[in-house]
């Protein structure tokens, strides 16, 4: 049995979606009918993308966005609107992990490079899609990415946790504010996906490549703190993110989602 089509012709954008979750949720709009724009300050990989999904028989475009910048996104929110009409859902995806992971040892500069891109970045871009929503009359969906060590810091995230917290919060604060106009804001925090966002922290720990998920799954699943035994995927936060932006969801706005397989981070 095949996807429902719950998006057919409405114009759906995510940032940070050359690869990872942002990746899994532009495939999972494209399979349910939406016009997708691909957004990523990585050009080869959101090109790739982009280009697979209209391979595919998708209306899909890429557009380049560097969300610390608001002219970019402004930019690049204008190009996607050119092409496929009003923005009807947004998702606020991109995301980075400090390299000097403790909170003893990380530097201002890269405090700040985290923040810009995590916490920033999200407000700017979901405030610039909720106007283009608000100047079309378009009662749409939002739905930014937090992380659920937003809820649990733990010492390899000196300021990736708080950053991820500061954006469940503004999420709350955003969907009061868009509430008159019919706009819906929700978060997702996924759990332990196995994406290139875990590097910086292998850097870190002296790990091999691509270990640390691995790691952290086994960990959980030894001490009874994960209660679906194995590694989220993409596919996973895709379905809830789609879930969350769909007409299914018409009550449900300033929430944040937790998809983690029940992991419990008192590990």
């Amino acid at each position: 049995m095949g996807l429902a089509k719950r998006f057919i012709d409405r114009h759906v954008i995510i940032t940070g979606a050359g690869g990872g979750i942002g990746e899994g949720i532009a495939r999972r709009f494209a399979a349910e009918g939406a016009k997708v724009t691909v957004a990523d300050i990585d050009e080869a990989k959101g090109k790739k993308v982009a280009a697979g999904l209209k391979a595919a028989g998708v209306q899909a475009i890429f557009v380049h966005m560097d969300v610390t910048s608001e002219e970019s996104i402004k930019a690049g929110i204008e190009t996607a609107v050119g092409a496929f009409g009003p923005l009807q859902v947004a998702v606020s995806n991109a995301g980075i992990s400090e390299t000097e992971a403790s909170a003893l040892e990380i530097s201002s500069e890269q405090w700040d490079r985290v923040y810009a891109i995590n916490t920033k970045g999200s407000f700017m871009f979901s405030r610039a899609c909720a106007q283009n929503m608000i100047d079309n009359d378009v009662k749409g969906a939002i739905v930014t990415v937090s992380s659920i060590m937003g809820r649990s810091a733990k010492n390899m995230t000196g300021a990736y946790a708080s950053s991820k917290s500061a954006v469940i919060m503004f999420t709350r604060s955003l969907a009061k504010s868009l509430a008159p106009m019919g706009i819906r804001v929700n978060n997702l925090a996924p759990g332990m996906v196995a994406t290139d966002l875990y590097k910086p922290v292998e850097q870190e720990m002296m790990m091999e490549k691509d270990s640390f998920v691995p790691w952290v799954i086994e960990q959980s699943i030894a001490s009874g703190n994960l209660l679906v035994p194995r590694i989220g995927q993409p596919e996973d936060m895709a379905a809830a993110v789609a879930f969350l932006a769909s007409d299914e969801a018409s009550y449900i706005t300033a929430q944040s989602l937790s998809v983690d397989g029940g992991m419990d981070w008192s590990w």
